[in-house]
């Protein structure tokens, strides 16, 4: 907290451009892309003609609240701090799930409410021409990802493994990613982390059934 009298330190441009991300992400989940700047500027307590002195339209925010979200900076560092309180790998797996699903909601709203951006204003007639398909940011957080499971998660493991860690990553990933999937009939009652770490773990059959 700043003493009475002096002025707060301002913020250098890297600084009000992470406030103005961490500000929109809550609103995006609690309002999706009807959300108006004002009211982004408002949470971030700036002025709202500061987001466009940082972003040039609420488009490019939304990106790049998505990129935040889907492919965070430091990630493996964090993945890394919150397995090291246990060595056992079903428990580091199940605290993995939990992490994935969060983010994963977290990131389908982003996506939803940056979609209907899309969908209201068009094709955005400045960006470049690139080929079909999704955003490079979602493919390197996909690869992130997948480094971050297969070297961090299961790497360490591999002795206790009859498949590469590689391998394991895959079908931690798929398995999640298609059970959480809003899109999915039984999205309602998804599996539990503890059962998404048993099934990757023991498989679907019963012992000496295979």
């Amino acid at each position: 907290m700043t003493p009475r009298g002096e002025r707060a330190r301002p913020m250098s441009p890297d600084e009000r451009r992470d406030a103005i991300v961490a500000a929109t992400v809550p609103l995006l989940a609690q309002q999706g892309g009807t959300v108006t700047t004002k009211e982004i500027a408002e949470a971030a307590g700036i002025a709202e003609g500061t987001i466009f002195r940082v972003f040039k339209d609420k488009r490019e925010l939304f990106m790049t609240v998505a990129e935040q979200v889907m492919n965070p900076p430091g990630g493996r560092e964090e993945m890394a701090a919150y397995l090291a309180g246990t060595d056992d790998l079903r428990a580091q797996m199940v605290l993995v799930v939990e992490r994935l699903v969060a983010r994963m909601e977290q990131g389908m709203l982003v996506m939803m409410a940056l979609r209907s951006v899309f969908m209201a204003e068009g094709p955005d007639k400045h960006a470049k021409h690139e080929k079909p398909g999704p955003p490079p940011f979602i493919v390197e957080s996909n690869r992130q990802l997948m480094r971050n499971l297969t070297e961090v998660l299961f790497e360490p493991h591999a002795a206790e493994l009859r498949v590469a860690p590689a391998t394991a990553a895959l079908v931690l990933r798929s398995l999640v990613f298609g059970a959480w999937h809003p899109g999915m009939p039984f999205s309602e009652h998804p599996f539990t982390p503890d059962e998404v770490a048993d099934v990757v773990l023991r498989g679907i059959a019963e012992p000496g059934n295979h």
